[in-house]
């Protein structure tokens, strides 16, 4: 399996930056094992693979195209994780033209899911979600697309492919996701109607207003459900984060967006994952290299302490609620993790094929004083579209 693969990648070249004086062996790089190293990896035992792409045609981000290997070398200079992975690094795609390496990575996300191995994909631009999602479709037709970015990348149709418009390519050519959530954007950076067509799919926007209002526990149940996480960095602040074509003074920060990866790796829905669109040529003395590293360490860190939760564990080892809607003559039933207080609803189908979402305390509490939750009401729309 090493060796077919070998020829899809070229080796990385990179040098550990050390984040802490100490033992080598506790550094993460102990945790990871080149594709192009002489010893046997034995696939049935990895957990995760880690992919770079060294391209940036696509994007506005010429810069983003050295991301991959300057991250590498502070990412594997952090501590190793609470919990020990096995994870393989593939080195950077080759390919030479934009169709050979999408379809090469489509291929090879397709081969790492069937050997039950989570692929890290470090951009590179973000037009490369496309053959992400597309590797999982094969394995997951009905999947959830979580996007955390500051805009909506969704432009009108006569506008060419880009990094900026994949989203509405992905949604209007067959390959759209059962349910879309996109996290911290901001409202007066994105157009009505880009709005409209979220709101025509019955898919969700999180405002980074919402986020301040209601607390990071609120990106949480979205992380949850999300079968492909895609982030752009530009969603973090410029102050965090320096590497913006424009200035950008409002936007995650670099801790939320930490928090926002760990929650995603807690996840055990979640089976591709891409950090895309840091142009290192506007990175001022790698400040955005360093937190996209940081980042990943937070969802490897997340995945290593996974608590095998639904849809692992069976729903019947929960706590159940059936909390009657008096003004709606409705009932809705809620499942409660009691050792993480992680919260699910039931949405009811036809022939009895009902299907069961992340949500937090909230929904059941508003259910409780006879509201619909927000989540729960948006899924029944869904399901009359």
């Amino acid at each position: 399996m090493t060796e077919d693969w070998i020829h899809y990648f070229a080796q990385p070249n990179y040098q550990i930056t050390e984040a802490f004086v100490g033992s080598v062996d506790e550094r993460l790089n102990n945790q990871i094992t080149p594709l192009q190293s002489p010893s046997s990896i034995n696939w049935d035992e990895v957990d995760v693979a880690i992919i770079g792409i060294i391209d940036s045609r696509n994007s506005a981000h010429k810069g983003c195209d050295m991301a991959p290997d300057k991250t590498r070398g502070h990412l594997y200079g952090l501590r190793s994780l609470s919990k020990p992975l096995k994870i393989v690094d593939m080195g950077n795609l080759l390919g030479n033209t934009l169709d050979d390496r999408y379809k090469a990575l489509e291929d090879i996300i397709n081969k790492l899911l069937e050997l039950k191995v989570l692929p890290i994909i470090i951009g590179g631009s973000q037009d490369y979600t496309l053959p992400m999602v597309k590797g999982l479709r094969h394995h997951k037709s009905n999947y959830n697309l979580a996007i955390i970015d500051s805009k909506i990348d969704w432009l009108v149709p006569e506008q060419d492919f880009s990094a900026s418009s994949y989203l509405g390519f992905l949604c209007d050519n067959g390959l759209a996701p059962a349910d879309l959530s996109i996290i911290a954007a901001q409202k007066y950076l994105f157009s009505s109607y880009q709005e409209e067509q979220i709101k025509k799919h019955s898919f969700d926007i999180l405002r980074l207003g919402q986020i301040r209002q209601q607390g990071h526990k609120v990106i949480e149940p979205p992380m949850r459900d999300a079968d492909a996480l895609s982030v752009d960095m530009t969603c973090v602040r410029q102050c965090d984060q320096p590497a913006h074509l424009t200035p950008m003074p409002n936007g995650l920060s670099g801790e939320e967006l930490c928090q926002c990866l760990w929650y995603a790796g807690q996840s055990d829905r979640l089976k591709v994952f891409g950090l895309f669109e840091l142009d290192t040529q506007l990175d001022t003395k790698q400040q955005g290299v360093v937190l996209k590293a940081q980042a990943i360490w937070h969802i490897l860190e997340g995945i290593a302490l996974r608590y095998n939760d639904y849809p692992v564990k069976d729903l019947d080892s929960y706590r159940q609620f059936i909390v009657y809607l008096e003004d709606y003559e409705l009932e809705i039933k809620f499942y409660n993790n009691h050792d993480n207080d992680r919260w699910w609803v039931e949405i009811p189908g036809e022939n009895n094929d009902a299907e069961v979402i992340a949500c937090a305390r909230n929904d059941f509490d508003a259910a409780s004083t006879n509201e619909i939750p927000e989540k729960w009401f948006r899924y029944i729309q869904k399901k009359r579209l």
